[in-house]
């Protein structure tokens, strides 16, 4: 087989051109439906997301998908409301809706955000996302849009399959990103370190709720993780056992390019969404036997958490 100089550097030029026009293509756009100024839009977007007031109020947004196979992923940003819903659907220009998620809300009545993962093949051609809320108002703070590229990660046997990672190196589970309502996370062992799930759901705490725990063997430590919504940056959690105060669980602080970064009435910047915070616990913190857990939280405020998480090690026994 013969080689041609020519035609080889036709074909890198080619990739080469193709790989620097993707770089250049804005692959992120955050929209605020309050805003009411010009938004500049990338060429995907090839109108202004239009709100509709109805009695069911709609926002919908226009996308033409970029080159296969990226997927885009949805983020969020709202205001739940008890009893409301806030569902989502992909419309392929001619088509029918179909619902990517029935319902955002996780019930808990506070700011909120979720992301979902739409993929490319689900979405065929253009089309338009469509958020539908059971209200006459959306609730919708912002919503943020980002194509993204599959990608080769190595994973060790015990570590769970992401389905999707952001700026800023937020790691998303595959139910977590598929629309459906969030469930527990599952009982794990590794080999003699057992991780399992204290809450089922998301849940308000501020009025005090006392969790029950069973620990049948003795332990030589314990870790505390659990996922916080509606706390400040200058304030704190703090975790009660057995009567005892532990002390305030150490708390993250996301990426300042998350979406959940909104500025207040008053000009100051808060965040929305869900917050990790984590404890260790030496031997003797957590009894054999029957033991109560129970957060503090700070006066006056609003506080829910989900996926509370127990992680205890019996390596000592």
């Amino acid at each position: 087989m013969s080689f041609r100089p020519a035609l080889f550097l036709s074909l890198f030029m080619l990739l080469f051109w193709k790989g620097q026009l993707h770089a250049q293509i804005p692959l992120s756009f955050s929209f605020d439906p309050g805003t009411n100024g010009k938004v500049l839009l990338p060429y995907w977007i090839p109108a202004r997301p239009l709100a509709s007031p109805k009695p069911q109020a709609e926002l919908s947004i226009p996308i033409i998908p970029i080159s296969d196979p990226d997927d885009l992923a949805l983020t969020v940003v709202f205001r739940e409301e008890i009893g409301a819903y806030l569902s989502v659907y992909w419309q392929e220009t001619g088509g029918k809706p179909q619902l990517l998620s029935a319902n955002l809300f996780e019930n808990i009545g506070l700011l909120n955000q979720r992301t979902l993962l739409i993929t490319r093949p689900g979405m065929g051609g253009p089309g338009s996302i469509l958020i539908r809320s059971s209200q006459p108002v959306l609730n919708i703070i912002r919503v943020r849009l980002d194509w993204v590229r599959p990608g080769v990660v190595r994973l060790a046997d015990n570590v769970p399959n992401g389905a999707l990672i952001l700026t800023g190196s937020k790691i998303y589970a595959p139910e977590e990103v598929d629309g459906s309502p969030l469930t527990p996370i599952a009982d794990t062992w590794d080999k003699q370190i057992l991780t399992s799930s204290i809450t089922d759901e998301a849940e308000r705490i501020e009025r005090g709720i006392v969790y029950q725990i069973e620990v049948p063997h003795k332990i030589s430590r314990a870790r505390i993780e659990v996922m916080v919504n509606g706390l400040r940056f200058d304030q704190n959690l703090r975790l009660w056992i057995n009567g005892r105060m532990m002390g305030a669980l150490s708390m993250d602080i996301p990426d300042l390019s998350d979406p959940g970064y909104v500025p207040t009435k008053e000009g100051h910047t808060q965040f929305v969404g869900w917050r990790k915070g984590v404890m260790i616990l030496s031997a003797g913190r957590l009894l054999v036997g029957a033991n109560n857990l129970e957060f503090d939280t700070p006066q006056g405020s609003h506080i829910a958490v989900r996926d509370f998480l127990l992680q205890v090690d019996y390596s000592g026994n």
